[in-house]
């Protein structure tokens, strides 16, 4: 997959440096990636409303005399209300505005000029998962689009499920119509969740540490392993860590 990029900007300077940035940084990574200069916020939002998207969006905020917010502002909450789910983050020449922009789910708020280091972190961060695969849980309040990353475990009781997030918040289904399996299904197949309980899904991602009987979550949370399961729950977390491990590896 190239990993797509929109730095909207008028700037060509700016442009050119976030530009060739990004093409070492992914070259270093073996990966495609294509940068793409849009160069007002108008732009962005008509792009995206005509099927345009990308895996990341940097957004410069300019300053406009008499306007108390900047257009790419007001474009990213556009496209948040348009259930755009990939990372953005934001670059401005002051830090007015870093609380508006976060109030839009910006990873980032990079100041002008910036040093190479904080646009390669944005990067790592925005090469990971946390914006990646979503589930769509029915509540008693509507539709709740909840990221995989977000998901600490899954717990199933009298046919509802709780999906317990790493905040340790829980948003909780209406009554299942279908087995606790089928809900399990996609996150299970994603790689970092595992099954080790009929009742639970865990994020092997989120735990702290796997002790007698336990999985012991990092929000302190603890999820139990049934006394039959705990030799082919140990070897599985035991593989997954290896796993990790090997990736990180030069």
């Amino acid at each position: 997959m190239i990993f797509r990029i929109a730095v909207c900007t008028p700037d060509g300077l700016l442009f050119s440096r976030i530009r060739r940035h990004c093409m070492e940084y992914f070259a270093r990574r073996t990966d495609e990636c294509a940068v793409e200069q849009v160069e007002g916020a108008e732009a962005l939002v008509r792009q995206y409303e005509e099927g345009a998207r990308y895996e990341l969006y940097l957004i410069e905020l300019i300053e406009v005399p008499g306007s108390p917010v900047p257009a790419g502002l007001k474009a990213a909450s556009i496209l948040r209300c348009r259930n755009c789910r990939a990372p953005l983050a934001f670059l401005a020449k002051t830090p007015a505005y870093a609380y508006n922009a976060f109030r839009v789910d910006a990873m980032q708020y990079l100041l002008i000029p910036f040093r190479s280091e904080r646009l390669a972190a944005l990067l790592d961060r925005a090469v990971e998962p946390e914006y990646g695969p979503v589930v769509s849980v029915t509540t008693a309040e509507g539709i709740c689009v909840l990221p995989y990353a977000d998901i600490e475990y899954l717990e199933c009781t009298h046919h509802i499920v709780h999906f317990h997030r790493k905040n340790g918040s829980t948003v909780t289904s209406l009554s299942l119509r279908v087995p606790f399996s089928e809900v399990a299904r996609p996150l299970l197949a994603d790689g970092r969740f595992y099954q080790h309980h009929r009742s639970y899904v865990i994020n092997m991602e989120a735990v702290e540490q796997l002790a007698e009987g336990e999985f012991r979550m990092q929000s302190g949370a603890l999820v139990p392993v049934p006394r039959c399961r705990e030799a082919e729950t140990r070897t599985a977390f035991r593989a997954w860590l290896e796993q990790q491990a090997a990736r990180k590896l030069p």
